[in-house]
């Protein structure tokens, strides 16, 4: 193996350990599946493993990994499925320490008892993440000014993260705060020039309180960002 093999290798591993560490990293936020994406990182794994074993080049990482990709992405509609029984077996080493138990609940719909859990590792260990996702469940359960509380403390511990102001002000709409609705997602279009979700919601509620003027200045910026969108909001303007 000459020097660029070595770099190409090389370059190949990191690749591979950055794309499996990203998976175990939804999976413990999420608590979800995420089998095509497994797939792609047993089958790249694999295709290291077999350059040495097999004493071949490794330029055939140049096609390996992109093959891996594409029989991921298949795997969701062929009987390439079947794939998935190795790469979960796999991927049950990357998993062990994963233990998100409110996000299991919530998932589940028992969201009371997320409600609870939540709590209970934000008494041992309070963080950003798990602020938000009380607030999720708060609002699940129609508990709004929990919901609010929870949110803010995330914004407390993490007031770069677009999403919790974003989330913070549709609560504010849906218990009719629209001013404090739209401050709080106007930090959120400030964090994120580009945040189509936050665009939208600021214009519909300028297009519910009658202000026209603001509702078609963010309609002008929505259709730089999605056509449909905007065909759907000046309806909605139309009819206000």
């Amino acid at each position: 193996m000459n020097i660029i093999g070595y770099i190409i290798y090389g370059l190949c591993v990191f690749i591979t350990i950055g794309w499996c560490v990203q998976i175990r990293g939804r999976v413990k936020n999420e608590q979800a599946t995420e089998k095509s994406r497994e797939l792609q990182g047993f089958l790249m794994t694999l295709s290291l493993v077999l350059i040495p074993v097999l004493h071949l080049s490794p330029f055939h990482l140049l096609w390996m990994l992109p093959a891996s990709f594409i029989l991921g992405f298949l795997s969701v509609s062929t009987p390439l499925r079947i794939l998935w029984i190795f790469s979960s077996l796999y991927f049950s080493i990357w998993y062990i320490g994963i233990s998100n138990v409110g996000r299991k609940y919530y998932v589940a719909g028992e969201y009371d008892k997320a409600i609870e859990a939540y709590i209970d590792e934000i008494a041992k260990k309070p963080s950003s993440e798990k602020y938000f996702n009380l607030g999720l469940a708060y609002g699940k359960t129609g508990q709004h000014d929990k919901e609010i509380d929870a949110y803010e403390h995330a914004v407390i511990l993490n007031p770069k993260r677009p999403e919790l102001y974003f989330n913070l002000g549709t609560v504010y709409n849906d218990i009719g705060k629209n001013e404090k609705a739209i401050n709080t997602l106007n930090e959120a279009i400030r964090l994120r020039p580009e945040y189509l979700k936050a665009h939208y919601t600021i214009c519909k509620i300028y297009a519910e309180i009658g202000d026209r003027v603001n509702a078609k200045r963010e309609l002008e910026i929505i259709k730089k960002l999605n056509n449909s969108v905007a065909d759907e909001l000046t309806a909605i303007i139309n009819e206000a």
